[in-house]
């Protein structure tokens, strides 16, 4: 029942009817990770669809160096793992928690298999790759184009916008660290671009806490 109400309450799948969730529900796996644990790891066989429930946790790509580069923030109610959906063998990301996470899983094959049946849950689906692929290839421009003064201003904008916060401030869900591997570069470095915007007048840092004092200058210095 606790899987039953779990999926009720997932804005991916609005629309299925209560035996649809059942039936979903009976193939799904109900996993608890402390942080720090991996759900997966890159290049794992391809089998599982999965919903973040609870916590957040990161997708990131390893390379041969040992070179990690953070390509995706999950939060609550998050689907991940869609490569699942559409025949992909082999998981092309890492999953780490960073908080105590519950995660929900689904076979790939029962997934699509309700997507066929459910347009609704398919539409539910492209709207989630849209946003990603969006999100996708902002980060190639940013990464590609943008110098890291403009990458970090850019990141707290978003940041701000996606909360919604009432007044321009926000607080950093993740460490400067983990910034620094969305942004492709160091701590150090994300430490004295903070440190510059700060004294032009841009924003206020306090710990995680970030405060925009003047939005103009930073959509400015975002370019």
């Amino acid at each position: 029942m606790e899987i039953i109400r779990a999926l009720e309450e997932m804005s991916l799948l609005q629309g299925l009817s209560p035996q649809e969730l059942a039936g979903l529900a009976r193939d799904a796996v109900w996993k608890t990770f402390a942080p720090g644990e991996f759900v997966f790891h890159q290049g794992d066989e391809a089998r599982r669809f999965h919903v973040l429930h609870s916590g957040m946790l990161k997708l990131f790509r390893s390379t041969a160096e040992g070179r990690d580069q953070t390509v995706y923030l999950v939060e609550q109610g998050d689907p991940f793992c869609l490569c699942t959906l559409y025949g992909a063998k082999v998981l092309p990301v890492s999953a780490l928690t960073m908080t105590a996470c519950e995660v929900i899983a689904f076979s790939g094959e029962s997934m699509a298999r309700q997507l066929r049946l459910s347009p609704q849950v398919l539409l539910n689906i492209v709207l989630v790759l849209n946003t990603r692929l969006m999100h996708s290839y902002q980060m190639i421009e940013d990464l590609a184009l943008r110098s890291i003064h403009q990458r970090v201003a850019s990141f707290l904008l978003h940041a701000v916008r996606v909360r919604g916060e009432a007044a321009p401030r926000v607080t950093l869900s993740v460490s400067r660290q983990e910034v620094a591997k969305i942004l492709g570069t160091t701590p150090e470095t994300i430490s004295r671009v903070l440190a510059r915007l700060c004294q032009d007048g841009l924003i206020e840092a306090r710990g995680r806490e970030i405060v925009l004092l003047d939005y103009q200058g930073m959509v400015d210095a975002a370019g």
